[in-house]
């Protein structure tokens, strides 16, 4: 059947569905590239926050779509709209906690690293005892840290825009059907825009919690604490790596099948 011949709510739909689409196909290609481009995790790090900004910047442009309320203003269309109110609180609790997490690794990671062996700074963990200097890499020091919240900032503002984007849309008339698939719509969305944000958290906590814990149970001269630091930093890697997965699949399993379009 050809676009023409659907109805409206139809050829918006599939409109947004293409646009969503979109915005996860230009992200993996552009995230693709960039990966490629530094041999040292650099590329890796730029290549998280180039996909989960391409992935928002294809929900706002699936959620512009919706046209404009046209007619009298209903009262129930004044009601003001929270970000709160279409937030997954769990999920999103879950993705603060890691957030908190990755600021602490960082920011200690980042007091306490040195210069690799060719002089790269803040890219290695040494520690010296009995005569004795050694050191391991990588290290999630500034080399990496910096990209990695740089990335963060400017990744939680595009979110940030585009939940507020989702949430203050005015919504459609009709009856009371036609708003609960708008509202079921923006939980979705804002659904969509969290998970993209929590691949900029989990992503990067995963990888900074392994290399850190390989690196604090390499070196002997650390002592028990940091060893036992380096274990504990394991699991919060794999609950990272598992919640990361889990973001990616809540980005895009919402396009396998359309929801009801106002």
């Amino acid at each position: 059947m050809l676009d023409t011949a659907l109805p409206g709510p139809h050829r918006r739909a599939r409109a947004a569905l293409f646009a969503r689409w979109g915005g996860l196909a230009l992200g993996a290609a552009l995230a693709w590239g960039t990966a490629q481009s530094d041999r040292l995790g650099l590329g890796i790090l730029h290549a998280i926050p180039v996909f989960g900004i391409c992935t928002v910047v294809g929900i706002l442009a699936a959620d512009a779509l919706i046209p404009n309320r046209q007619g009298p203003v209903r009262q129930a269309g004044l009601t003001p709209r929270r970000i709160r109110d279409f937030l997954p609180v769990r999920f999103a609790t879950l993705l603060a906690t890691q957030a908190a997490a990755l600021i602490t690794l960082l920011t200690t990671a980042a007091l306490t690293a040195s210069a690799d062996d060719i002089g790269r700074a803040s890219r290695s963990l040494s520690a010296a005892c009995g005569g004795l200097t050694e050191s391991h890499g990588p290290w999630p020091g500034l080399f990496y840290s910096a990209p990695i919240l740089g990335a963060l900032g400017v990744g939680s503002a595009a979110c940030g825009y585009a939940l507020y984007r989702i949430t203050r849309r005015p919504a459609p008339d009709g009856d009371s059907a036609l708003l609960a698939a708008d509202e079921e719509q923006r939980r979705d969305r804002a659904l969509a825009v969290t998970a993209a944000w929590g691949l900029l958290v989990s992503a990067p906590l995963a990888g900074a919690a392994f290399f850190a814990s390989g690196a604090l149970r390499s070196l002997s001269c650390l002592g028990p604490a940091p060893h036992a630091v380096g274990w504990i930093l394991l699991p919060v890697a794999a609950t990272a790596g598992c919640t990361a997965v889990w973001s990616l699949l809540v980005v895009a399993a919402p396009l396998s099948v359309p929801r009801r379009q106002p």
